[in-house]
């Protein structure tokens, strides 16, 4: 069903913002925008035979003042690396459509892995990826239904399958970098056994 894991893990998101994380201008900004996602989700706009969904406006809206608050440098990087992941995604989109035959995993699992992987390669500050990632998978989206407008009746621009994908691939940045940290601090707490043997020594 689509929309599960939007919902499921935007909630998750926004209770661990709003109740877990330290009281900043960070926390309060991370869960309005996860709120207003949800919210947003369910209000659209038909324009002739396009469905335009406000949250995909939102989400748009979001990653560009995101990006124009960026010192230039970072700026320009953010914007190549989601013009990357625009590319990945609208090219596995288009090889999907144009020959399923090759894609043994479900579309939704396959894109979420590998935009997942891109992110790692790409981004290195881990505040950002997601923010990349919004980006970039919502220009791609525009770019694909763009292209195939003339082999479809509707469109549709932030259905909750784009958001499915979008949410799974952000879940796995997080769950690797807890994974990083717990290993970091598994690596730390090693260390310092080692050292308080050498010094009983």
């Amino acid at each position: 069903m689509d929309g599960i894991f939007f919902y499921w893990f935007t909630w998750i998101g926004w209770a661990y913002c709003s109740f877990l994380m330290k009281a900043s201008r960070r926390r309060t900004m991370y869960s309005i925008m996860l709120l207003m996602m949800m919210i947003l989700q369910g209000f659209t706009l038909r324009a002739g035979n396009l469905l335009l969904h406000f949250s995909f406006v939102f989400l748009l809206m979001c990653g560009f003042v995101f990006a124009f608050r960026l010192d230039f440098k970072r700026m320009l990087s953010f914007v190549f690396c989601s013009c990357l992941v625009a590319l990945a995604y609208n090219a596995m989109l288009l090889f999907s459509m144009y020959d399923p035959v090759w894609m043994v995993v479900e579309v939704k699992w396959l894109l979420s892995g590998v935009l997942f992987l891109l992110s790692l390669f790409l981004m290195r500050e881990t505040s950002l990826r997601p923010f990349m990632l919004g980006a970039g998978m919502a220009v791609g989206e525009t770019v694909y239904h763009f292209i195939i407008k003339k082999l479809t009746l509707a469109l549709e621009l932030g259905s909750l399958a784009f958001f499915d994908v979008l949410t799974l691939s952000v879940a796995l940045c997080f769950v690797w970098e807890g994974l990083h940290q717990f290993s970091a601090y598994i690596y730390a707490e090693a260390g310092k056994g080692r050292v308080l043997k050498r010094a009983s020594r």
